[in-house]
């Protein structure tokens, strides 16, 4: 196979461990794959201080699209763009749609730099996602961010998909609805913003196609990205809607599954 100008990586459940740290050969491969003139950019529902903060991302990676391709994170200057803000509009009716249609939903706004919500219940299960700033149930939480990068909803001892099927007849122009599987949190975001579109854009800004990438990916919101990659993984264990989007299948992510095919493909092996 022909060496990919890009290789492009989903984090949690992809690139990273159980623990969410940066296993070894993953690193290793990563590293090469720059020392020999390959760009890296991890795509990632997480905001970019929840990539900046795991101190062996930074050193292999030349970008990160972070909130599902809302914001696009400078790795090297640790700067951030808010290039998909939802809709204010947008978001009011949403989060009104929301409500009827979860009974018991709890919610946060992502702005890109920090979390607001008005539950610590938010909290659980979410690592590097702080600063928060906690709000009264009284108080308006949608006005109280200046820009949003995403709406993130939780229905506890729900799951993703039973979310998402719960919400899928909401139908709004400017807003787009994600869900992690089995995680009990769907996440909303601007129509423009998902993995795929932000990967094309920031690679087109390079003069690069799509055949000159590789992507790897485990859940739904990856599917964009994987359908878009000329060369597409999905790792095991990933999402059936991940595995028929890409073209191929790697590893499990403990065992290196990024790193396996950027060996291979880099002959690094």
């Amino acid at each position: 196979m022909p060496a990919p100008k890009v290789i492009a990586t989903d984090l949690d459940g992809t690139l990273l461990g159980r623990d969410g740290r940066l296993p070894p050969r993953n690193q290793k491969a990563l590293q090469a794959a720059r020392e020999l003139g390959v760009l890296t950019v991890a795509v990632t529902a997480r905001a970019p201080r929840a990539v900046y903060r795991i101190p062996e991302l930074a050193p292999v990676l030349d970008a990160a699209v972070c909130c599902n391709g809302a914001v696009v994170y400078d790795t090297a200057n640790r700067t951030a763009e808010l290039r998909h803000p939802v809709p204010l509009a947008a978001a009011r009716e949403l989060h009104t749609r929301l409500l009827d249609a979860l009974p018991g939903a709890l919610f946060a706004v992502e702005t890109g730099e920090r979390q607001l919500t008005q539950s610590v219940f938010l909290q659980e299960g979410v690592h590097l996602n702080d600063p928060w700033v906690f709000l009264e149930p009284a108080d308006d939480l949608i006005g109280a961010a200046d820009a949003i990068a995403e709406i993130v909803v939780r229905v506890p001892g729900s799951t993703g998909e039973a979310m998402y099927e719960a919400t899928r007849h909401i139908d709004l122009p400017g807003v787009s609805l994600w869900h992690w599987g089995s995680f009990p949190e769907i996440e909303c975001t601007a129509a423009g913003a998902t993995k795929g579109a932000a990967l094309a854009a920031w690679c087109a800004e390079r003069g690069i196609g799509a055949d000159e990438v590789i992507a790897f990916g485990d859940m739904p919101n990856d599917v964009s990205m994987l359908a878009w990659a000329g060369r597409s993984y999905a790792v095991a264990g990933a999402h059936p809607e991940a595995v028929a989007a890409a073209t191929d299948r790697t590893g499990p992510a403990v065992e290196g599954g990024v790193a396996q095919i950027v060996e291979a493909v880099l002959g690094l092996a």
